[in-house]
C-alpha cells in the first residue's frame, strides 16, 4: 500500500472515532476484525463494485459522446450557410450525430461558455474572454432598401447617399455601427437616425414599413431578396462581417468536433459563394 504502519493505525483510529465503533480487536499477538469491522468490510466491497460499474458506464457514455456534436448558430447562419455543410459532413462521417441549436446571439455565446454546445458558427463580436475565435470568411455587407425607396433604382451607391436616410441596424452589429460612424465622421456626414432591432424579422418588418434602410451580409440579403427587397453595393467604403468558429479557450474539443471544424474551414467560404 506504500503507507507506513503508524499512518495506517492513525487512519483506522480516525475511522473508528468517526463511526463510533471498534473495527479491530487488538492484542499483543494478533489483530482481527470485530463483527462491525467485518460488516463494514463486506459493505465496502459491495460499494466498490458498484462504483466500478458506474465509472464503466460513464466511460461508455463518454466514448459515445465523442461521436456527437452540438453546434450553436444564429438563425440565418443555421438556415443559410450550415445545411449544405452539414449534409456534406454527414456523408463523410456517417457515425457522428449532430445537434444544431438555432439561437439568438447571446444564447449562442452562453451555450458555448457553459459547455452545452461544443462550438458555435457565428459572426463573433469578441465580447467574451472565455472563447477562442477561428476565422472562416469575411462576407461583404450589402445595403437593403424597401420597394419603392429612392435608392432602389441604383445598383451601387456611395456612403453620402446612404446616410441621408434613417439606418436600421441589428443591435449586435456593434462593429458595423462603429465603422459607419467613423467613416461618416471622416466625410463630415453624420448619421441622420439610427434605429436598432434585436431580431432579423423585426428589422425586416421595420424596413418593409418604410422606417429606414439596413445593411445585411450578402448571403442573408440575397436570401431575403425573394421578397423583392432591392440590394445595393456601397462602393466607397469596405463593410464586411467576419464569420468563424467559436470554442472555449481552456477546453479541448472532441475528435468529432475537431473533424467538423476542419471540414467547415474548407467548405464555409465556398458555401457563401453559392448563396
Amino acid at each position: 500500500m506504500h503507507v507506513s504502519q503508524p499512518s495506517i493505525t492513525a487512519r483506522i483510529q480516525r475511522l473508528e472515532d468517526r463511526l463510533g465503533i471498534s473495527l479491530l480487536v487488538r492484542s499483543t499477538r494478533r489483530m482481527e476484525p470485530t463483527k462491525d469491522g467485518l460488516r463494514l468490510y463486506e459493505q465496502s466491497q459491495v460499494a466498490l463494485v458498484g462504483l466500478k460499474e458506474i465509472v464503466k458506464e460513464f466511460d461508455t457514455r463518454t466514448n459515445r459522446g465523442s461521436h456527437r456534436i452540438v453546434i450553436a448558430a444564429t438563425p440565418m447562419i443555421a438556415a443559410i450557410a450550415l445545411p449544405s455543410i452539414l449534409n456534406g459532413y454527414q456523408k463523410l462521417y456517417t457515425d457522428v450525430h449532430i445537434r444544431l441549436l438555432d439561437l439568438q446571439y447571446p444564447e449562442v455565446i452562453d451555450k458555448v461558455q457553459s459547455g452545452e454546445a461544443d462550438l458555435a458558427v457565428i459572426a463573433f463580436d469578441g465580447d467574451s474572454n472565455k472563447l477562442r475565435f477561428q476565422t472562416l470568411a469575411d462576407e461583404e455587407l450589402l445595403l437593403v432598401v424597401p420597394r419603392g425607396h429612392p435608392l432602389a433604382k441604383f445598383k451601387e451607391v456611395v456612403l453620402e447617399k446612404v446616410l441621408k436616410y434613417p439606418l436600421l441596424i441589428l443591435d449586435r452589429y456593434t462593429t458595423l455601427i462603429r465603422m459607419i460612424a467613423e467613416e461618416g465622421k471622416k466625410r463630415n456626414l453624420p448619421i441622420q437616425s439610427l434605429r436598432e432591432a434585436s431580431q432579423l424579422n423585426t428589422l425586416l418588418g421595420m424596413l418593409d414599413a418604410g422606417n429606414g434602410i439596413t445593411f445585411l451580409p450578402k448571403s442573408m440579403a440575397q436570401a431575403n431578396a425573394k421578397h423583392k427587397r432591392p440590394t445595393l453595393r456601397v462602393t466607397d467604403v469596405a463593410l464586411a462581417r467576419r464569420y468563424g468558429v467559436v470554442v472555449r479557450k481552456k477546453n479541448e474539443v472532441s475528435s468529432a468536433a475537431q473533424s467538423f471544424i476542419d471540414y467547415i474551414h474548407k467548405e464555409y467560404a465556398r458555401t457563401l459563394g453559392k448563396n
